[in-house]
């Protein structure tokens, strides 16, 4: 599925370069994603696991970023 419409990054790339080895900062860099309109950012995030806030979406049972109940 396309992740950033803005640059074509589909979540397969992103998921097959954090495989790879390469940083967060390195994907973003190469691929592009997240850095022009930011529509993705929280996206992008979230496949790279580097959103430090919990999921906008429902979360999975035993997410560690789940928000906590109100």
């Amino acid at each position: 599925m396309i992740v950033c419409s803005c640059y074509a990054v589909s979540d397969h790339t992103l998921r097959e370069a954090a495989r790879s080895g390469q940083s967060p900062e390195e994907i973003l860099a190469t691929t592009g994603a997240g850095s022009d309109c930011g529509h993705c950012r929280d996206a992008v995030e979230s496949i790279l696991g580097t959103s430090n806030g919990p999921c906008r979406a429902q979360p999975c049972a035993g997410c560690p970023r789940r928000a906590p109940a109100a």
